[in-house]
């Protein structure tokens, strides 16, 4: 008899490895996303990912526009990859997302993306509103 079904019932032991299974799958994902953040990063290739599609809040296609101007930072919604699970690749792209945000911060400051959302909100505001233009 195994160390599992001794202590615990063959059915608890299943559900137990289906969930440390779940868990590392999440892990390699994210930890996919790192390492291939991590390479492009190098290579000089800058680029945020938004999976899942959010709806966009008012001047977000301004903050696509700044982030190229001022950082060099492409944008991208990615689709899923057929034949992986929606939860591995999420953790995929936060892994690449964090990565990445760390190194625009460290090139651009801590305060880069409230800068240049801030700066996009104006740009909006201006474009709906022209008479308001400061």
């Amino acid at each position: 008899m195994d160390t599992c079904t001794r202590c615990l019932p063959r059915r608890a032991c299943l559900v137990l490895a289906a969930l440390v299974a779940g868990c590392l799958s999440g892990q390699s994902g994210r930890e996919k996303g790192v390492r291939e953040a991590t390479a492009a990063i190098a290579a000089k290739q800058f680029k945020l990912k938004e999976y899942p599609p959010l709806p966009y809040p008012p001047g977000h296609q301004e903050y696509v526009k700044l982030l190229r101007e001022r950082c060099g930072v492409d944008y991208e919604v990615p689709k899923l990859p057929s034949g992986l699970s929606e939860d591995v690749f999420i953790q995929e792209v936060r892994g690449w997302n964090d990565t990445m945000k760390a190194e625009i911060r460290r090139q651009f400051g801590e305060g880069i993306f409230g800068e240049l959302d801030e700066e996009a909100r104006k740009r909006w505001e201006a474009q709906v509103n022209p008479k308001s233009k400061e």
